[in-house]
C-alpha cells in the first residue's frame, strides 16, 4: 500500500443544503428581494394608516352586597321551592344571570331602540381630524330619515350582531368576583357613554324584574295565608312575605341593584387598535418571505430550462 494516499473527493448528499450556493442565489436576485419586501412594507404602512382607529372604554363592576339577605333566603329556600315561589335572584347566581341578560338579544335590542343607536351603528363614521362623528349620506339620509341601504332599515337581529361585535364582557374573576364590561368603538365619546348606560339599564332591568316577581309572590302568599289555618304554615308564609318585601325595599333604595360600579368608564384618549407598528413589521416580514419564495421558484424554473 502506498504511503501517499490519494485524497478522495467529499461527496455530499443531494438533499444537503450548500450555504454558498444558497447565498449566491439570494445575492443574484437581491434587488428582486429588496423590491418585493419594500412594496410589502409600503402596502402595510398604507393599510395601517387607512384602518379605522378603535377606542376601548371599560367599566369595572362588583356584585352588589347582599350578604345580610342571603342567610334568610337560604333558610326559606326549601319552603319557597315547595310553594313555587322565588326568593329573589340577587345572590351568587344573580351575577351569572345578569351577565347572560347583558349579552341577550332581548336586552341589547331594547337598549339599541331606547337609545336610537341604529344610525351610529350602521351609518356613522369618525372624523379623526375634527374629532366628530359624521353620517354617511350614502347609507342614511338624516334630513328625511330614510335608509338608502339595499336592505332598508336594519333589523333588530342585524343591530344585535353589530353591537355584540363591539361589546366584551369578562368575569367574574374567581378570586375577586370583578366583572369588566367594555365597548370597542371608533367614537370614544360614544364608547364610554354606551358602557355606562348599559350597566345602568341592566341594573334597572333586573331590579324591575325582581320587584315584579316579588309583588306577584307577595300576592300569592297572602292568598295562601288567608286559606290556611295551620299555625306552622302561617309562620312560613309570614317569613316568605317578609323576604319578598325586603327585595322590594332593597330595590327602592339602591340604584346599583346587581352590579356596583367600582370604576366607571371614561372617554379614552388613546386608541387601542390598530397596532400600526406591529402591522408594519408583520407586513414587511411577510413580504420578505414571499420574496424568498419567488426567488427560489425562479431559480428552479431557470435550472429546469437549461
Amino acid at each position: 500500500m502506498n504511503e501517499q494516499q490519494v485524497a478522495q473527493p467529499v461527496m455530499y448528499p443531494d438533499d444537503e443544503i450548500d450555504l454558498r450556493e444558497l447565498f449566491g442565489i439570494l445575492w443574484a436576485d437581491k434587488w428582486l428581494i429588496i423590491g418585493i419586501t419594500s412594496v410589502a412594507a409600503v402596502i402595510s404602512v398604507v393599510v395601517s394608516l387607512l384602518m379605522t382607529e378603535i377606542y376601548h372604554a371599560e367599566t369595572v363592576l362588583a356584585a352588589a352586597d347582599t350578604d345580610q339577605n342571603n342567610s334568610m333566603m337560604a333558610q326559606l329556600g326549601g319552603a319557597a321551592a315547595l310553594l313555587g315561589v322565588s326568593v329573589g335572584s340577587n345572590n351568587g347566581d344573580g351575577v351569572s344571570t345578569a351577565i347572560a341578560t347583558l349579552r341577550s338579544h332581548q336586552f341589547i335590542s331594547r337598549f339599541i331602540e331606547q337609545n336610537d343607536l341604529l344610525v351610529p351603528l350602521f351609518a356613522a363614521k369618525w372624523n379623526k381630524r375634527e374629532k366628530i362623528a359624521e353620517i354617511d349620506n350614502s347609507i342614511y339620509e338624516a334630513s328625511t330619515g330614510d335608509w338608502l341601504r339595499d336592505d332598508g332599515v336594519p333589523s333588530s337581529l342585524e343591530a344585535y350582531r353589530e353591537f355584540i361585535k363591539i361589546l366584551s364582557v369578562s368575569g367574574p374573576d374567581r378570586n375577586t368576583g370583578i366583572v369588566t364590561v367594555a365597548i370597542n368603538w371608533h367614537n370614544p365619546q360614544e364608547a364610554a357613554q354606551w358602557v355606562n348606560a348599559l350597566v345602568q339599564d341592566l341594573n334597572q332591568d333586573i331590579r324591575a324584574r325582581d320587584v315584579q316577581e316579588a309583588n306577584d309572590a307577595i300576592a300569592f302568599l297572602r292568598n295562601q295565608l288567608e286559606n290556611t289555618q295551620l299555625v306552622d304554615m302561617q309562620r312560613v308564609f309570614y317569613q316568605l312575605i317578609e323576604s319578598q318585601t325586603r327585595i322590594t325595599m332593597l330595590a327602592d333604595v339602591r340604584d346599583e341593584y346587581v352590579f356596583r360600579v367600582i370604576d366607571p368608564a371614561v372617554v379614552p384618549d388613546r386608541k387601542s387598535e390598530p397596532r400600526r407598528a406591529l402591522i408594519c413589521i408583520l407586513g414587511t416580514m411577510l413580504g420578505g418571505m414571499m420574496s424568498l419564495v419567488v426567488v427560489f421558484a425562479l431559480h428552479i424554473y431557470r435550472r429546469e430550462r437549461i
